[in-house]
């Protein structure tokens, strides 16, 4: 079964890498376009153009150090000669797009699978003559009205495969039963079915994939909705037993609340795109949802209008991680929910309700987007806008002042209780309240299984201080939180960004990344890509701990001198559609490169 899966992809293969070598033109994204397959199968992979696709990749590929471009280049055309021995791929337009088509996920087990691809050609003969090898062509014979078979061993067995002439396009399938679906009248699939956000996407990608979830959702809705009533069994059980280490009966409560939110947002899509582009500055990857209007996901989304977030490029450069966000009242209220930051003992109901009462209050002060920037664990800087900012710093200052010793900010314990002193510090303009906290590593960690709590007890480390300073203020326009070692050092944080002389907006790195994301975006984060590495290889390392004997030892990246390179991501959130952008530049993936292949060379 496995041959006759693995040999329809070689087509896909072989044509993809083996286009002619005339670059052709990108089909035009918002007008309509009929695909040649059945427009009620649920999922659906196309490559868009492919000498297009592949002299983008190229072109991508090109910032990546030469030896590794060169090893990179020697790979491709080392498959593409294995693919092509015996083949020609002369009747295959340089501009069609290639489809692999799934048509029933439950027969994907099957001897014949019911899969499919549609190969663009010129001429349904010519394909024959150039395309199968000589031994291929030596067993065409009928199989049916319309229906041709052949026998190959291209995949290392001999498996028939079942050919239809679709006058434009050749259909492929290992299965006689599906392939005979494409000999009959039939609805064709079409880009604008999609709708309008989720077509365009699927149009300009490279390489895409499309679920339609209106097939899913009426194929396995019953078993969608079983699912979702044992996912409150399982967590109401658990909640009782103790189950679930480290999470205490709120936390288990918000777990239930996402895992039903991601039932429910499954039960209210109608389609899902996941697509990749390869544009000359660097690879950008998109994942994107529509659902159906004014179901609960949709009501969500409603509010939600995307923003410039200018202000994002005015933050001081030379930090690690820049971010900004502007969400509807929903969501915002959903995400302090989610986010705990202040949280009283866990037997402390008089605290939870007073928690409860000044958070509402922060709320009511009408918070209009957010900004930040940083390098953890010594540098930050937050900018909130506020309706009342002055309500929301009392607010906020009563909120620290009123947590005790064993209560949670951002769900660490804390050792003691906060030391809160109001107008400390005047500068500029803005009043601040200083906030002192000593954070209990030991106890946030001590619910942990013992496996991974010294892992995550040294990550914790690395990105927070035990004791931690900082201060929160207004102006009377903007909420500033400043984190640093010192007055003076979060002085010359706010002097960088009042001044706004040396802002990251002006760094070429971020530039290229900020352009490569929606113009209008609910949010964006940027990371700087050494840090980022250092970061996610620790985290690696903690998850390792967990695995019975570890994972080999990796060792620790060293940053590579030079430009700083951002990796970025958005999320877009409008009226029936939810999008996430990432964005991974050319000059990341070559310091990605260089503070990689050391490690991976040294594990033995």
């Amino acid at each position: 079964m496995l041959g006759t899966i693995r040999l329809p992809l070689a087509f896909v293969a072989a044509i993809a890498l083996a286009a002619p070598a005339t670059a052709a033109p990108a089909p035009a994204v918002g007008k309509s376009v009929i695909f040649p397959y059945p427009a009620k199968v649920p999922l659906v992979v196309q490559v868009n153009g492919f000498e297009r696709a592949r002299e983008r990749l190229g072109k991508m590929l090109e910032a990546l150090p030469p030896a590794e471009a060169k090893l990179v280049k020697e790979h491709l055309e080392s498959g593409l000669k294995k693919v092509l021995t015996g083949r020609s791929l002369s009747a295959v337009p340089k501009d069609g797009r290639l489809f692999l088509v799934v048509h029933d996920f439950s027969k994907l087990g099957d001897d014949e699978p019911a899969l499919s691809v549609l190969v663009p050609i010129t001429s349904y003969t010519e394909f024959k003559t150039s395309a199968l090898t000589t031994a291929e062509r030596k067993t065409v014979e009928k199989a049916g009205d319309g229906v041709e078979s052949i026998k190959s061993s291209a995949s290392g067995e001999e498996v028939t495969l079942y050919l239809v002439d679709l006058k434009e396009y050749v259909a492929i399938s290992p299965s006689k039963e599906t392939a005979q679906e494409y000999t009959g009248k039939y609805t064709r699939a079409e880009s604008s079915a999609m709708g309008d956000a989720l077509g365009a996407s699927f149009l300009a990608a490279d390489v895409a994939l499309a679920v339609n979830m209106d097939v899913i959702n009426d194929k396995y809705g019953d078993q969608i909705r079983q699912f979702k009533g044992l996912i409150d069994f399982a967590l109401g059980q658990a909640q009782m037993g103790g189950m679930i280490p480290g999470l205490n009966k709120k936390q288990i409560d918000m777990v239930k609340v996402v895992l039903n939110g991601f039932v429910q947002a499954i039960e209210d899509a109608q389609g899902v795109v996941i697509a990749a582009e390869f544009r000359p500055e660097g690879l950008n990857l998109r994942g994107q949802v529509q659902f159906a209007s004014d179901s609960p996901s949709d009501k969500m989304l409603k509010p939600e209008t995307p923003t410039p977030l200018a202000n994002l490029a005015k933050l001081p450069r030379g930090l690690n991680t820049y971010g900004g966000s502007k969400f509807g009242k929903k969501f915002a209220d959903l995400s302090r929910q989610f986010g705990q930051e202040f949280a009283a003992g866990d037997d402390d109901e008089k605290g939870a309700k007073q928690v409860e009462k000044l958070l509402a209050e922060v709320a009511a002060a009408g918070p209009q987007g957010e900004f930040a920037a940083g390098s953890p664990p010594d540098l930050a800087m937050t900018l909130t806008a506020y309706q009342n900012p002055t309500q929301a710093v009392a607010a906020l200052t009563k909120l620290y002042q009123g947590l005790p010793a064993s209560g949670r900010f951002a769900n660490m314990v804390l050792k003691e209780k906060p030391k809160v002193t109001e107008s400390a510090q005047t500068y500029r303009g803005f009043t601040f309240t200083e906030v002192r906290l000593t954070l209990d590593f030991a106890a946030t960690v001590e619910s942990l299984p013992e496996n991974v709590r010294e892992m995550t007890l040294s990550s914790l480390k690395r990105v927070l201080k035990e004791k931690t300073v900082f201060w929160i203020g207004t102006d009377g326009k903007v909420v500033t939180q400043l984190t640093a070692k010192d007055w003076d050092a979060a002085k010359k944080l706010l002097d960088e960004y009042l001044d706004g002389k040396t802002v990251i907006g002006g760094v070429p790195g971020f530039q290229v990344t900020r352009k490569n994301l929606p113009d209008d975006a609910t949010a964006v984060s940027l990371f700087e890509t050494g840090q980022l590495l250092i970061m996610l290889i620790e985290q690696v390392k903690t998850a390792g701990a967990a695995f019975p004997g570890g994972l080999p030892a990796i060792g620790t990246p060293k940053a590579v001198k030079g430009d700083p390179t951002y990796v970025g991501m958005a999320i877009t959130l409008k009226p029936r559609v939810a999008t996430v952008d990432g964005f991974l530049p050319g000059s990341a993936m070559n310091v990605a490169t260089k503070m990689l292949l050391p490690l991976f060379q040294n594990i033995e």
